[in-house]
C-alpha cells in the first residue's frame, strides 16, 4: 500500500458521521468505568491512595485513601448514570398569561401564570442521583485534600485507618503472569525508539499543518497513545519484578521498599500497570475521536 493511499484511508475514517464521534466517546467512558471502579477499591484494599492533582500526583494515606476512594465511587456511578439516561431536558419555562380587556382606555394587563405542580418542580430521578453523586465526589476530594495537607504540616490523625490488605497481590493482576513479557519494555533502546517515532510523527504533523493539510494531526493523536503504553507497562513489570527479586533482577533498595511500605509501593506499580491499560484503551478511542474532529480541520 502507498502513502496516498493510507493516507485516503485515514481521511475516509475521519470524515465519518458526528454520531460516530458520540459512540466513541460512550465507549471510551463505558471502558473507564471499571478501571474507576478498580481504582476505588484498591485505596480501601491498601490504604493508600495517589490522587492526580495540578502539582502531580499526591499521596493519600489512610483515611484520605478511603476518601478518595469514595470519590472514585461517586464519579463511577455519575458517568454510569450518564450513560443510562443520557442528556436530560431543561426544565418546561411555564408560559405567562395576557388578558386583555375589550373596554376602551384599559390597558392590557398581565396575569399571574397558572401556579405549576409542586411535584413538577422537583428534580427527576437521574438529575437527584448525578447531584448526589457530584456533591459527595467534590465533598471527598475536598476532604482528602486537607487531609493530606493536615498530615505533611505533622497532624497525622487521617493517616489512620490503614489499609484491609496492605500486602495483597490481587489488585496487581496480570502482572504476576506477564512480567517476563514486559521487562523488554524497560530497555533504554526501545524506550528511546518510541521517543524518536513520536517525535517523527509531530514533526510530521507540524509540517502538514503549515502546507494547510486538513487532518494532519490526526495520526499524531492516535498513535500518541500507542506509544505512551509501552513506558507504564515497562515501569509496571519492572517494579514489580525487581521489589521480588524476579528475572536476575537486583535491586535492594526496591526490595526494602517494598518491605518497609508495601501498600505505598504496591499501589504506585498498580498506578503504572492502569495507566498503561488504561491509555491503550481509553487514550487510543479518545485519541482517535479528537484526531478526527472538525477542529482539526480548521485552517
Amino acid at each position: 500500500m502507498s502513502w496516498r493511499e493510507a493516507w485516503s484511508r485515514a481521511q475516509a475514517l475521519r470524515h465519518e458521521s458526528d454520531e460516530t464521534n458520540t459512540v466513541l466517546m460512550r465507549a471510551g467512558l463505558v471502558i473507564s468505568v471499571p478501571i474507576i471502579w478498580l481504582y476505588g477499591c484498591v485505596g480501601v484494599a491498601y490504604g493508600q491512595l495517589p490522587m492526580l492533582t495540578p502539582a502531580g500526583f499526591v499521596d493519600m494515606p489512610g483515611a484520605c485513601a478511603w476518601l478518595t476512594s469514595l470519590m472514585a465511587f461517586a464519579v463511577a456511578i455519575f458517568i454510569v448514570d450518564w450513560l443510562v439516561h443520557g442528556e436530560l431536558p431543561p426544565a418546561p419555562v411555564p408560559p405567562s398569561v395576557v388578558l386583555r380587556h375589550w373596554q376602551s382606555g384599559w390597558p392590557a394587563s398581565p396575569a399571574l401564570p397558572p401556579q405549576p405542580d409542586q411535584q413538577s418542580l422537583l428534580p427527576s430521578g437521574p438529575l437527584t442521583l448525578r447531584n448526589v453523586c457530584f456533591g459527595v465526589a467534590v465533598v471527598a476530594c475536598v476532604s482528602a485534600l486537607v487531609g493530606s495537607g493536615l498530615d505533611t504540616l505533622g497532624w497525622r490523625a487521617f493517616a489512620r485507618p490503614g489499609g484491609l490488605a496492605p500486602r495483597a497481590e490481587w489488585p496487581l493482576y496480570p502482572l504476576p503472569w506477564i512480567w517476563p513479557w514486559l521487562l523488554p519494555l524497560a530497555r533504554q533502546s526501545f524506550a528511546l525508539g518510541t521517543v524518536i517515532v513520536g517525535a517523527v510523527l509531530f514533526v510530521a504533523a507540524l509540517l502538514m499543518r503549515w502546507r494547510r493539510v486538513r487532518g494532519a494531526w490526526f495520526p499524531f493523536f492516535v498513535a500518541l497513545p500507542i506509544l505512551v503504553v509501552p513506558h507504564f507497562l515497562a515501569a509496571a513489570g519492572f517494579d514489580y519484578a525487581a521489589a521480588r527479586g524476579l528475572g536476575g533482577l537486583n535491586e535492594p533498595a526496591l526490595v526494602n521498599e517494598l518491605a518497609q511500605h508495601p501498600a505505598r509501593y504496591n499501589v504506585y506499580t498498580f498506578l503504572s500497570l492502569w495507566c498503561g491499560i488504561g491509555t491503550g484503551t481509553v487514550g487510543l478511542i479518545l485519541g482517535f475521536a479528537f484526531g478526527r474532529s472538525k477542529v482539526m480541520d480548521e485552517d
